[in-house]
């Protein structure tokens, strides 16, 4: 019960120190910040993957005073429509108040340098007005969003997804140089045996990616116009072997001395999956699991969406979002983009006054302490910039890169745009993991962080 007035108490008020400070072990305020507010981007996620789970939308629909029969009755005859409920117009209406939160958010914290400013309690605390506050916003966007709104929004967040996918590439070659270095380290001084869990992986990854390029030559060229897609899987198998050459030449090792098979394979792997991702989402006949049509009823057509490829990319997207908040490097990509964690934020913190805390802590007293009154640990407003330009690239994600047109609303209907954006990203991300490659070797005398 203590525990949770103390929670409560810190949910309400604006000290840093969010609401599980007395339930769990020390931590820094910057980073249950950033675990609290990504919380709020699993929220959204959860509430439009809940509904668009077949038969859901269904059964709510038997909830009195949830749906209105017709678009435009009075709303106090229900919250939404029956025809929206469940549509990717419904993830539209449930995903336009975050993003407006974090924008505004955003905006707010602009030029934030240390917790003793105004600003930082709003940042650090009040996370129980915040909840609310997010869940009432959507409730009201579900209510009274004109469905007009839909295609404008829409081209909003192609563009803000796309720079969302450019820095989630920075992040992931950041996140596959970090592995592969802790790795090696670790089977330099301590055990020989990590030296077999990167074999392994790497091994395992070029099998995923051998496989994956054979089913999509498989599933994805049976058409008669296939020559686009025979195109970019033979381009991506180039890519694949070029980047795993790069990686171990002796000039690259010479500058780089920790590249190597494990980080291509990864940036292979996830740009096969980019490439499977588009193809999935290609309207044309040469994709085997587009079974929408303009002749399927409204519902039907969401429903028949690609999941896999939307619960892979969701998967993806919070693996980055958390790999930022909680990463222990302090010197790479996800810190100077300004949403990288301190150095010990993943593993929390001693609780020391060396540490920024005080010795009362190592009395086995957890608590969440400020540790950023002389500066801040993350660019604030960067921070809920990245997370509002998440929030377009999950909705995008959740509604299959949908194309919202005003006179189709909930047609479910693919769009071309989706398959460029993906091939341009993979191909994209080749040339910066191998920019990475070849950096140090071009210009020796530059600190990189990487390297």
């Amino acid at each position: 019960m203590g525990c949770l007035i103390s929670s409560m108490a810190c949910c309400i008020g604006s000290a840093a120190c969010g609401c599980i400070s007395s339930c769990c072990p020390t931590m820094r305020s910057s980073t249950t910040s950033r675990i609290m507010y990504s919380g709020i981007l699993l929220l959204m996620t959860a509430i439009s993957l809940i509904i668009r789970i077949p038969g859901i939308s269904e059964q709510m629909k038997k909830i009195p005073g949830i749906c209105k029969e017709g678009k435009y009755q009075p709303i106090t005859g229900g919250l939404v429509s029956c025809e929206d409920l469940g549509t990717y117009l419904f993830v539209y209406k449930v995903c336009f108040p975050v993003a407006l939160f974090f924008f505004l958010m955003s905006i707010i914290m602009i030029e934030v340098r240390s917790s003793k400013d105004i600003r930082a309690p709003i940042q650090n605390g009040f996370w129980l007005w915040k909840y609310l506050i997010v869940i009432a916003a959507i409730i009201g966007s579900i209510a009274g969003m004109p469905d007009s709104f839909a295609y404008p929004w829409m081209i909003i967040a192609y563009i803000f997804a796309f720079i969302f996918i450019i820095i989630q590439l920075l992040l992931l070659v950041d996140f596959a140089h970090t592995w592969n270095e802790t790795w090696l380290d670790n089977a330099e001084n301590k055990d020989r045996s990590w030296m077999c869990g990167i074999v392994f992986f790497f091994s395992f990854n070029f099998v995923a990616i051998i496989a994956g390029n054979v089913l999509l030559y498989v599933f994805y060229t049976s058409c008669d116009s296939n020559g686009l897609n025979i195109a970019v899987i033979t381009i991506n198998i180039i890519l694949c072997i070029l980047v795993s050459v790069v990686s171990i030449l002796p000039g690259v090792q010479e500058h780089n001395p920790k590249s190597g098979l494990l980080q291509s394979s990864v940036i292979s792997l996830y740009c096969t999956y980019l490439i499977w991702s588009g193809f999935a989402a290609d309207p044309s006949g040469c994709n085997p699991l587009n079974t929408n049509s303009t002749t399927e009823s409204d519902t039907a057509a969401d429903h028949n969406s690609n999941i896999a490829p939307t619960l892979v990319g969701i998967a993806i997207t919070f693996f980055v979002v958390l790999w930022s908040v909680l990463q222990t490097s302090s010197s790479n990509y996800s810190q100077k983009l300004g949403v990288g964690g301190e150095e010990g934020a993943l593993l929390g913190c001693t609780g020391t006054s060396a540490d920024g805390g005080s010795d009362d802590i190592e009395d086995g007293k957890p608590r969440v302490y400020d540790n950023e009154e002389d500066g801040v640990a993350y660019s604030y407003s960067f921070f809920h910039f990245m997370f509002m330009i998440a929030v377009f690239y999950l909705m995008l994600v959740l509604t299959d890169w949908w194309n919202a047109t005003t006179d189709s609303l909930v047609s479910g209907a693919f769009s071309k745009t989706s398959l460029w954006v993906k091939i341009t990203s993979s191909w994209i991300c080749y040339a910066i993991y191998c920019w990475t490659l070849a950096a140090p070797a071009m210009f020796p005398d530059r600190d990189f962080g990487y390297a």
